[in-house]
């Protein structure tokens, strides 16, 4: 229980709340170590709620973090952290719930992205090759069609080299009924 207990705390919300600044590298986070006088940035908090420092070699869970950073017994560092006799309190459970929600929604995102980038791919691609091989009495049938390439095109461009707030915005605008993405996909 107490390490499903550890695994559900952000370690690095915990982190930064004890005013330690930590960016984003790849998928884990990076910054100064606060066990240690820090130069460059050697503390690493992993995706696996774990944290290791290269420089001066500390390394644990969350639990760990609070009892070395506040120098707490391993009880207080459970106070800290909002779990009580084995429990999480409503406030701590509420935190991971709503973490577990975005990482939803950001799976499903991310899920939508790959989707779309393959099948907008493909959908221009097939549209190529029937330009390349229609009669001109079959255009109109097909007129239609050929007026969304472009439209494609832009939205791959978008989904490939644009940025997350152009690709969001592309998201957002395929969940809408009726969009020019939704007919993409029929």
């Amino acid at each position: 229980m107490l390490s499903e207990l550890k695994q559900n705390i952000s370690l690095a919300s915990i982190v930064n709340a004890a005013g330690i600044e930590l960016r984003h590298n790849g998928n884990r986070y990076v910054g100064l170590c606060p066990f240690h006088a820090d130069k460059t940035p050697s503390f690493f908090v992993f995706p696996n709620n774990r944290f290791k420092c290269f420089g001066c070699g500390e390394h644990g869970d969350v639990i760990n973090f609070v009892q070395k950073f506040y120098n707490l017994s391993f009880k207080d560092a459970l106070k800290h952290l909002g779990i009580e006799q084995g429990r999480i309190t409503p406030e701590v459970r509420r935190d991971i719930q709503e973490r577990k929600r975005k990482a939803e929604r950001v799976k499903k995102y991310k899920d939508w992205l790959s989707h779309y980038t393959a099948h907008i791919g493909s959908l221009i691609i097939e549209t190529k090759d029937l330009m390349k091989n229609i009669t001109l009495e079959d255009f109109d049938l097909y007129a239609s069609l050929f007026h969304m390439l472009p439209i494609w095109e832009y939205y791959l461009s978008i989904l490939v080299e644009g940025s997350d707030e152009e690709r969001f915005e592309l998201y957002k605008l395929s969940t809408k009924p009726c969009s020019t993405i939704e007919q993409a996909g029929t």
